[in-house]
């Protein structure tokens, strides 16, 4: 998975803490590196069926489905608004390999959907929302990719200090209402749209989700689909990130 950048984090004290996985495998080594009894036994062998199921892909696509189920796969948003709003994910920062800072693959998927929109749905102004992290600013990054798509430069206004979703909404809505806006076109996928969604609307704005990059529309039809892999594993860890990050908004009324 790409480095932590805004609009990706579980905000708050566990923030990209992914605690399954080293978990799992330390009871595995606590059960068979020493003297079995009947009761490690058990757990080892519950460790190693956890640690199966959670780099299964049949398993990620169902716990895939507990947050994007919510949101049907619509080629355009299923309502109206006066801006399209775009969260950022990961970037990267620029390297001796590297010359310029660029987009993660998730950041990318989003900004070219808000890009797609712009052309084929509505010209509304899109706004790129992302900080810096950790030297790159995500926000810059976006405005290139959108503009790479063909959305004109004085169409994209850039939200560029937040560090969280939470952040993203907060920083965002001072720009949009400068403007006399209140309802939005919301593009992040689709795992993460619940929390992103419940953010702009704690912020007083009407929200049209624009979801895309579903994780549970991923097919099973090969024998090297059950095959478990390293991008379940990740899938899994993001979904149980949403989750304690939902619960954390609510418990300190972010959402």
């Amino acid at each position: 998975m790409d480095e932590p950048t805004p609009g990706a984090e579980a905000a708050g004290p566990v923030t990209y803490v992914a605690p399954v996985l080293p978990t799992l495998l330390l009871i595995c080594f606590l059960a068979f590196c020493r003297r079995p009894t009947r009761w490690t036994r058990l757990a080892g062998l519950a460790a190693v069926a956890g640690l199966f199921l959670w780099a299964w892909p049949p398993m990620a696509i169902l716990l895939s489905k507990t947050l994007e189920s919510e949101y049907p796969i619509r080629t355009v948003p299923e309502g109206d608004g006066d801006a399209i709003v775009v969260l950022s994910s990961s970037v990267y920062s620029a390297q001796p390999s590297i010359p310029e800072e660029g987009p993660g693959a998730e950041t990318e998927l989003r900004c070219r959907y808000a890009a797609w929109l712009y052309h084929h749905w509505r010209a509304l102004p899109v706004v790129a929302s992302g900080g810096k992290a950790p030297t790159a600013v995500a926000g810059e990054v976006m405005r290139k990719v959108l503009e790479a798509d063909g959305v004109p430069p004085a169409m994209i206004w850039t939200e560029d200090r937040s560090r969280s979703t939470y952040e993203n909404a907060r920083f965002t809505a001072p720009l949009l209402q400068a403007k006399g806006i209140r309802r939005i076109v919301l593009v992040t996928e689709a795992f993460h749209m619940r929390r992103a969604e419940a953010c702009f609307r704690k912020q007083g704005f009407l929200v049209t989700p624009a979801p895309c990059g579903y994780r549970s529309t991923s097919k099973v039809d090969q024998i090297g689909d059950l095959v478990p892999n390293s991008r379940s594993i990740a899938i899994n860890d993001e979904v149980l990130h949403e989750w304690v990050g939902l619960a954390w908004y609510r418990a300190s009324g972010k959402i």
